[in-house]
């Protein structure tokens, strides 16, 4: 499970493991590093042991600070964590100009000193995920050169460049040149939407030890356990039944977290962005449920909907950015 920020904290990672199956691991949204020498209960609220039982899950860390990112990978090994993953892909502007996330690729001497750094003192194996460059894809060539010299555990590879955000082609010619210099294990992650996609890039890209799912899985929950089907089903009455039921554990694991009633119809109507690809017109759904600013009608109108609209075919379930 890819981590989406906002979208993919310890509730939804709970709500979705109670419903559905298929994902083996789940990455957490970026914890930022701090910006005095110390983590706090709150801070780490998300990736505490307590919040994520029985479910597998990688911290991941958003920095370029050195010294407080292993400071934060002993306090996640005190939690019981033996793996980190560094953010290097998070294309926000605000993030990458202060080259953090996909914003430190365009420099390649300056994550090499940050390496040097952080691998000697680090209690927990490190993997890494990227995009192919900030500017252009082929920054990823010197990437590679870096990557390799380092024990990383696995590389988890978007293959889109940082100003692209999450629009536009990827570049999967530049990975396909790429790829074969890496000497790491290696994660697909990007435009996973349905299974047909994904067996088209499997056969791409035979040697990928593992795939990421992430926006195609908010838009098809069934996405993972469907993956291994000999084919695609049509949707039910009894997918429409478990949608329902995931939905409302979902939204119970929204208001435990103490949210006023105005925070959590914000929070909803984030997460309708996606559930609205569960049914035809979701363009239409959507646009309806945002302009909806009284909780109760909205969830009202979430309800008919959950209940009465015709369920979407799984492999239509395109996500735009």
């Amino acid at each position: 499970m890819a981590p989406l920020q906002g979208f993919t904290e310890a509730e939804f990672r709970r709500a979705w493991s109670r419903h559905f199956s298929g994902i083996h691991q789940m990455m957490s949204p970026f914890i930022a590093l701090a910006e005095g020498s110390r983590f706090r209960q709150q801070h780490l609220r998300d990736v505490l042991p307590e919040a994520n039982a029985g479910l597998s899950v990688i911290p991941q860390v958003l920095g370029n600070d050195a010294s407080k990112f292993v400071l934060l990978a002993h306090r996640l090994q005190e939690l019981g964590y033996a793996t980190v993953n560094w953010n290097l892909g998070c294309p926000k502007p605000s993030v990458a100009r202060k080259k953090r996330g996909s914003g430190l690729l365009p420099f390649p001497d300056l994550l090499r000193q940050l390496l040097d750094e952080i691998i000697p003192a680090l209690p927990i194996k490190l993997s890494i995920k990227t995009r192919l460059g900030y500017h252009n894809p082929d920054e990823f060539f010197d990437l590679v050169e870096v990557y390799n010299d380092y024990p990383l555990q696995s590389l988890v590879i978007h293959p889109r460049i940082g100003v692209q955000m999450y629009e536009g082609e990827m570049y999967l010619e530049t990975l396909d040149a790429a790829i074969g210099k890496l000497k790491h294990d290696w994660i697909f992650s990007g435009d996973i939407t349905c299974r047909e996609s994904f067996l088209a890039l499997r056969k791409r890209y035979p040697t990928a030890t593992g795939w990421m799912l992430g926006r195609g899985l908010l838009a098809n929950p069934f996405l993972a356990e469907q993956i291994s089907l000999p084919a695609t089903p049509p949707p039910s009455e009894t997918h429409r039944e478990i949608l329902i039921e995931f939905y409302y554990d979902l939204m119970q694991e929204l208001m435990d977290k103490g949210r006023s009633s105005l925070a959590q119809l914000g929070k909803k109507k984030d997460y309708w962005w996606y559930f609205a690809r569960w049914f035809t017109d979701a363009d239409q759904i959507f646009h309806r449920l945002s302009h909806l600013n009284d909780p109760h009608a909205f969830d009202a109108e979430a309800s008919r909907i959950l209940t009465q609209q015709p369920l979407a075919p799984f492999a239509s379930r395109k996500v735009r950015s």
